[in-house]
């Protein structure tokens, strides 16, 4: 009798290890990865696909900021913004953020005209344009200070 509650208590406990350990695999916040620069260029991704919807919830993010003339704004239209870097930095910060349902759009601040790509959260509808992501300063044909555009 006492190694029958022995082999249950112990397949019990088994079974809970590696519950916890599947539990705690699926509780890592998902991954996104924005871009800003080295041109007039900026971008979120998941996966290596250009974000236009995601579901409400903490996410990870990792921004490669690749211009000291840009920063990586994240902001929910009309709410909150989170600035994740700024106009003299270059290189990779990494933040946690929670997108909760509505508009939301990533940017540079100081080029927002030219340089914003837009997303939803949760179902919510977007204005008409999701995306505008210009390769020079809004098609005037100037290249940013710094950038030779691959060599053109």
């Amino acid at each position: 009798m006492k190694l029958r509650i022995g082999i249950i208590g112990a397949a019990a406990a088994a079974a809970l290890a590696v519950a916890a350990t599947s539990l705690g695999r699926n509780s890592a916040a998902p991954a996104l990865r924005g871009t800003v620069g080295p041109g007039f260029t900026i971008q979120l991704t998941k996966a290596g696909r250009v974000v236009k919807t995601r579901r409400a919830g903490t996410y990870r993010l990792t921004v490669a900021d690749r211009s000291a003339q840009h920063n990586f704004v994240l902001e929910r239209e009309r709410g909150a913004e989170r600035v994740v870097t700024s106009v003299p930095f270059v290189g990779t910060r990494t933040v946690t953020v929670r997108l909760t349902k509505g508009a939301w759009k990533v940017y540079c601040d100081p080029h927002a005209s030219v340089m914003v790509s837009r997303f939803s959260v949760g179902g919510a509808q977007l204005a008409a344009a999701t995306t505008t992501v210009a390769g020079d300063h809004g098609g005037r044909g100037e290249p940013e200070p710094g950038d030779d555009h691959g060599g053109r």
